[in-house]
């Protein structure tokens, strides 16, 4: 009885909403862009309709997503639906929020409508068009983060310095990349910290409001018209939030579209939007300008009490309580007859749209990869950054070269001028064992431990097509190619070759370094194979150990190959460690015999 009164009320209310949201939807006049700022001048308007999204994940058993992987076969199990009919407006010059209950499906509307989609998730139903257009693609568009994912050692105005050199078409000068960047720390009033360094929980830097500004300061630089902003508002004080959102109002001001999703908005902040969009259990239960919200729930039965936040109050009505059933059902039963109440307005106030497909339903092979920079451009500014992300951290640059002295005198002294005799040449054996073993294990450790650090800022930047792989991998080992790859190798190879009393001929002592370096090589690329399964540093050292521990069970030392069981026999042709100790083996005690 109570969902067919609010019904009932909600149909006798129609026509005047309807008249009323359709007038300010359609008489809002198209934004005058600012000319203030080297890139405000050129923000292009873009309008974003949305027609009855619905988003779906699949719903995959533990073992069920590798054995689908392989076998190609889909799931058995029904996928789970997260959105459903979601229709929207946004138009530019516009600041729009999206809020809602936790789990009520914000973060994944603003991935569909950005085409950030997992694998697991996919759109089901429904259009998207960007100023008529189905493809995101072919406009100017930016997404930020939830978390700040920044280089600590870095300054403010070098973190935007650097993103512009991997953002910006060579086209764009370097005086005219400074002067960008230069505009983006004016606008986001970041004048007094652009030259501190962005710091973490260790090391004191800009506050998490400065940080939060870089982070989208980062996107602007590539002069987006539409930008996704995932809670950015969460972990800042209120001061700051305030100040972030005030930011964002004048940013759309100037012609940009802006979406975001928040969590519980002050009042404050609520008076800065344009749009509210709401969401409850995966579907909508308001869209639309932000004066017509509390009206919307007011002809449904809700009357928001005196004194009281308008977020909080519209949260709190579309949101399930769990407390106990009881209440749990009520709430869904005032959820759901929101729910229908809003899809029967919606269909009025939202008209269909031509029938353009679904943009973001298209495989990934098929979208838009091309790159901002060229392969070499990328790699010249990533090997620059780690260069000075590297000096700036003198402790982990000096760190492989004391580990490289320790271990090579700790070395030499255990097997010190070692003779020809039978005990010297088992001596030799186990030496050449422990380099290609030690030196090995030490750096799949700490470079798996560097590689989750790192790893953050690469998935950042990979998914907005500014850094690709090869250039990342190859930058990383350029800029420590003299601080690390090289001396390291040689400071271990001069003090364990010399003290330990090897053949002491150049060309024994070069074979024997370039094995050394080869090592050193190989274990870094197994530490990012690791990393590569697990961005998690616990998961990828125990997945390193367990490498290590077959390394050094097929290497041909602890076990004779000739007493292997032939079934696992083949294990030595791929364990690199077989490949580093047999080729110093025989060239040091092959040859040493009389």
């Amino acid at each position: 009885m109570v969902m067919e009164s609010q019904l009932a009320a909600t149909r006798n209310s129609t026509a005047n909403y309807e008249s009323l949201h359709l007038t300010e939807n359609s008489q809002k006049p198209l934004p005058t862009v600012s000319t203030r700022g080297v890139f405000s001048n050129r923000v292009e308007p873009i309008n974003v309709q949305v027609r009855h999204l619905g988003v779906e994940l699949a719903a995959e058993s533990f073992w069920s997503g590798p054995v689908r992987r392989i076998t190609s076969r889909p799931s058995r199990l029904p996928p789970r639906e997260i959105l459903r009919d979601i229709a929207a407006d946004f138009q530019p010059g516009s600041l729009t929020a999206i809020i809602g209950a936790s789990g009520s499906g914000k973060t994944t509307l603003l991935d569909a409508l950005s085409d950030r989609l997992t694998s697991q998730t996919r759109i089901n139903q429904g259009t998207a068009t960007f100023n008529g257009n189905p493809s995101i693609y072919d406009v100017r568009h930016a997404y930020v983060t939830q978390k700040d994912v920044l280089l600590p050692a870095l300054t403010v105005r070098e973190t935007l310095r650097y993103a512009a050199g991997l953002r910006l078409p060579s086209s764009v000068t370097a005086r005219e990349r400074c002067e960008l960047v230069q505009d983006v720390i004016n606008e986001l009033g970041l004048q007094k910290c652009a030259n501190t360094r962005i710091g973490n929980s260790q090391k004191r830097g800009c506050s998490g409001g400065e940080r939060r500004r870089v982070s989208i300061g980062a996107q602007l630089l590539a002069n987006p018209s539409l930008l996704f902003l995932d809670e950015p508002t969460t972990g800042l004080d209120a001061a700051n939030a305030f100040q972030l959102v005030t930011t964002l109002r004048d940013m759309a001001q100037r012609g940009r579209t802006i979406i975001m999703t928040i969590h519980q908005p002050r009042s404050e902040i609520w008076s800065l939007l344009d749009n509210l969009l709401v969401l409850a259990d995966g579907g909508l239960v308001f869209s639309g300008p932000l004066s017509q919200s509390l009206p919307w729930f007011e002809t449904n039965g809700f009357r928001k009490p005196p004194f009281t936040n308008p977020a909080d109050f519209i949260i709190d009505v579309s949101s399930i309580d769990y407390r106990n059933p009881q209440l749990e059902e009520e709430s869904r039963t005032r959820i759901k007859s929101l729910k229908t109440a809003w899809l029967i307005e919606s269909q009025r106030c939202f008209p269909q749209l031509a029938s353009v497909g679904c943009p973001l339903l298209r495989p990934p092979s098929q979208r838009n990869t091309s790159q901002h920079r060229s392969q070499l451009q990328q790699l010249c500014v990533l090997t620059k950054r780690t260069i000075k992300v590297t000096y700036r951290d003198p402790l982990g640059m000096v760190a492989f070269i004391i580990e490289a002295v320790i271990m090579g005198l700790a070395v030499g002294y255990m097997f010190y001028a070692l003779g020809r005799d039978q005990v010297g040449i088992r001596s030799r054996q186990g030496c050449l064992y422990v380099v290609a073993s030690l030196q090995g294990y030490l750096v799949l450790i700490f470079e798996t431990y560097r590689m989750t650090l790192d790893m953050p800022i690469f998935d950042r930047e990979a998914s907005e097509r500014c850094v690709s792989p090869v250039a990342f991998v190859f930058s990383r080992r350029l800029a420590r190619l003299l601080t690390e790859d090289l001396p390291v190798p040689i400071i271990f190879s001069i003090l364990i070759y010399f003290m330990t009393g090897l053949d002491r001929q150049a060309e024994k002592f070069f074979i024997f370094f370039a094995i050394t370096l080869l090592n050193h090589y190989i274990t870094v690329v197994c530490a990012m194979a690791c990393v590569v399964v697990s961005r998690n540093f616990a998961t990828a050292s125990l997945i390193a150990s367990l490498i290590y521990t077959l390394q050094s069970l097929a290497s041909g030392m602890i076990v004779q190959i000739e007493t292997i069981p032939v079934y696992v026999r083949w294990t030595r042709w791929i364990t690199y460690m077989f490949y580093t100790f047999s080729p110093s083996a025989f060239r040091n005690i092959g040859r040493a015999l009389p």
